[in-house]
């Protein structure tokens, strides 16, 4: 490892306080910096900074295997998994997290979220690609969400839930503290996660505390570090005796218990220097044949067989999933409406069935497939109309809505195009397809439906998934495959 240290002056507190940065490359694009501040209110804070756009950065977050993944310190973890950083996870009672907990593709606790006392634990989550984000909205694998056009389904491959507030979202600071504390005049050991605004570049965050030289920080000091660092978004772990930093085969803080406090689970980054033969892609989920394979920071992270499930293999775009053989015409993308109100589908794969009515829609199908929609959509869910001579009616992924055609325009329908269109505006509807078809039964692939997962576990791939817009047939997740 080569190690850089910097003394900068530094207004962190009264009086004013010295900083000393140490910066030290662990390995191509992770770097582990170690912040000393003396006088005003002394700070040992140790932090790592991960590439997330390295071929070699893995991400793997602790599986339900008590003793040597979860329920064990943070060097347990990270040696069982050979992690290069590793960092400690949620609040627990040592055992159970609060919140979300994805290992290795696989959800073995749910998030968190209680209307009842409105609080909602945030998380931090990444799909396989690598691509994170810090929330503290109920993942869509456990809901029925009502969402926008411009929310995808999300893959979460590896995910830990987060001390309750987020500390930054979209680098608005957030206010609110979880440390039985009121008003967040408390200073405590600290560990946190955050994400700059590309979400490129990740941070785990220690803060010691409860000894001299180390003060410990309120959340609004953490908000303020994680901002210097460069963040965009961030949210608190469990911290206390928790807070733990493995680096390059050591802990490197002083945990305040004086000792490595035992933890549900842990976050941690596997770092894999040349592809694994057995990997087509650095990141990416592939079949061959009924075998379904995952790869992540150039390993193989999953390979197992969608047949011992009774499900098939698919590939969808980027991605690749095992089939439930309920699936419509063994599509794992595919929605068929059940009747006039039910409606039945799959995401990657994962079957589920949900009733429109519930929330006052239909069911529809056209020629791009099946959704609940707005019973105005007589078309279909993806469909437009004239509703009358200068009103253009559409029905946007089953959303019902109209627009009033300009002064000297009227709306037009011709070849299966429906438009405002002014007397001297040219016919570009010529050589258009038919207008979509209402029939139910014409469902082809690629669309996405409604519901909760009921079916075919399919332990090949990565859990959870599935969770379905009764609203909205929401758009296919883009997501990339990182070739050397």
């Amino acid at each position: 490892m080569h190690t850089i240290a910097v003394a900068v002056a530094a207004l962190l507190a009264a009086p004013p306080a010295r900083a000393t940065d140490t910066w030290t490359e662990v390995r191509g694009g992770v770097d582990w910096l170690h912040r000393t501040v003396s006088g005003g209110t002394p700070q040992d804070i140790h932090a790592v900074r991960i590439d997330l756009t390295r071929d070699a950065v893995g991400l793997r977050a602790s599986m339900d295997i008590s003793g040597s993944e979860r329920q064990t310190t943070t060097s347990t973890f990270a040696r069982s998994v050979d992690a290069l950083v590793a960092i400690n996870g949620d609040w627990s009672d040592g055992s159970t997290p609060v919140g979300l907990a994805i290992g290795n593709g696989w959800k073995w606790h749910d998030h968190f979220d209680d209307a009842s006392i409105g609080a909602t634990w945030s998380y931090f989550g990444c799909d396989v690609f690598n691509g994170c984000t810090i929330e503290a909205l109920e993942p869509l694998s456990t809901a029925w969400w009502f969402g926008t056009p411009t929310i995808a389904p999300y893959r979460y491959y590896n995910a830990v839930g987060a001390n309750g507030l987020l500390l930054l979202d979209d680098g608005a600071r957030l206010e609110g503290c979880y440390d039985g504390c009121e008003g967040d005049t408390c200073r405590h050991p600290r560990s946190a996660v955050c994400l700059d605004e590309a979400g490129e570049t990740l941070w785990f965050i220690v803060v010691d505390g409860r000894r001299s030289g180390a003060s410990g920080m309120t959340c609004g000091e953490v908000r303020d570090l994680a901002q210097d660092l460069g963040c965009w978004d961030a949210a608190m772990l469990d911290g206390g005796g928790s807070s733990t930093l493995w680096v390059d085969g050591a802990v490197r803080n002083d945990p305040s218990d004086g000792y490595e406090r035992t933890v549900a689970n842990h976050i941690g980054i596997v770092y894999t220097h040349t592809r694994d033969d057995a990997c087509r892609y650095a990141a990416g989920a592939w079949c061959e044949g009924t075998q379904l394979r995952t790869c992540n920071g150039n390993a193989l992270v999953n390979d197992g067989d969608c047949a011992a499930f009774g499900c098939s293999c698919q590939e969808d775009g980027e991605w690749a999933f095992c089939v439930d053989y309920r699936c419509p015409e063994g599509d794992g993308t595919a929605s068929v409406c059940l009747d006039a109100t039910h409606i039945a589908g799959c995401t990657d794969g994962v079957y589920s069935e949900g009733d429109c009515a519930a929330f006052g829609l239909v069911c529809g199908s056209d020629s791009q497939g099946s959704s609940c929609m707005d019973s105005r959509c007589e078309a279909g869910p993806h469909s437009a109309f004239c509703l009358d001579e200068a009103t253009v009616a559409s029905c946007e992924e089953g959303v019902y809505g109209e627009s009033a055609c300009e002064p000297d325009q009227s709306c037009v329908e011709s070849g299966g195009s429906t438009s405002c269109r002014g007397p001297d505006d040219p016919d570009d509807t010529q050589g258009d397809e038919p207008a979509d078809s209402a029939d139910p039964d014409d469902v082809p692939p690629g669309r996405r439906s409604a519901g909760e997962p009921t079916g075919c576990g399919c332990g090949a791939g990565p859990q959870p998934r599935g969770a379905m817009s009764l609203l909205l047939v929401l758009l296919p997740f883009i997501g990339r495959r990182r070739e050397a």
